[in-house]
């Protein structure tokens, strides 16, 4: 895993020293080390659970199987949007989706992924998985150690890749979208507007979100609209949009808090 070079990453971003990246890599172990989900849930599973909160995934294209809530906590709504009109669930509250744009079922699903007010009005904040995730965690303890109080925004650190580079020889090596395409869009960041790679790189399977923040909304509209322009992997995009909205500074979950309390399922 390479956490040590997204806290390098961040550390120049934040104009830090060497002292100031030892402090924060000695934070991230001691953090790894104590805050085991059991102590979490006695110290700080209440931090949030006044607030409402939306725990949405979505489903187009027939992609994955939708996995059932194991336990429903109280101020969680859980919501699953879908394309496919036969969805039903024991658990989740099945949303069918409008296509006005008339989307690919990828840029679909990515369009209410990413622009999370289009979903989460009337919450205070939402969750966004993947649908091949399954909780195996309390959320209310999840949601205490992956967003800090201060922060509006929180997203999946990536657990092997850090930097954009790494992202289009993984999306060419998997196939995720046409190669031409992934490349001028590297080209086009890079050499036409200068965008310098300084950001962590991220998995963004995971996302929490404060609704009703307006320098966060246009942050995901930027984003998404690139994914209109470019490939439809929003990871390519992300730091790049984010570049372009400095005022939002993102809180990088570890992905060790990821793995205590979600389970990668297999896709269709």
């Amino acid at each position: 895993m390479n956490y040590l070079q997204h806290l390098k990453k961040y550390n120049t971003n934040r104009g830090g020293g060497n002292l100031d990246l030892w402090r924060m890599v000695l934070s991230y172990n001691l953090r790894r080390l104590f805050q085991r989900p059991s102590l979490v849930r006695l110290t700080s599973a209440r931090r949030y659970r006044g607030e409402k909160k939306l725990f949405y995934t979505i489903m187009t294209g027939g992609y994955d199987r939708l996995n059932e809530i194991p336990q429903k906590l109280p101020n969680w709504d859980y919501v699953c949007f879908t394309d496919n009109k036969a969805l039903s669930s024991r658990t989740w509250r099945v949303c069918l989706l409008e296509n006005e744009e008339d989307f690919d079922p990828v840029r679909l699903s990515r369009h209410f992924k990413i622009n999370h007010h289009l979903v989460d009005q009337g919450y205070d904040i939402s969750v966004y998985v993947d649908a091949n995730l399954r909780i195996r965690g309390d959320l209310d303890s999840f949601l205490a150690q992956a967003l800090p109080i201060d922060s509006d925004f929180a997203i999946l650190q990536h657990p092997f890749l850090h930097s954009l580079s790494q992202e289009l020889e993984k999306c060419i090596e998997e196939g995720k979208d046409d190669v031409d395409m992934l490349q001028r869009q590297y080209q086009h960041y890079t050499n036409e507007m200068g965008f310098q790679d300084h950001l962590p790189h991220i998995n963004a399977r995971v996302m929490i979100r404060r609704s009703g923040r307006p320098a966060l909304q246009l942050l995901m509209e930027t984003w998404f609209t690139q994914l209109l322009t470019w490939s439809r992997r929003d990871q390519m995009a992300f730091n790049y949009a984010l570049s372009l909205c400095p005022e939002v500074q993102p809180y990088y979950i570890p992905y060790w808090i990821f793995r205590n309390y979600f389970k990668r399922m297999d896709h269709r």
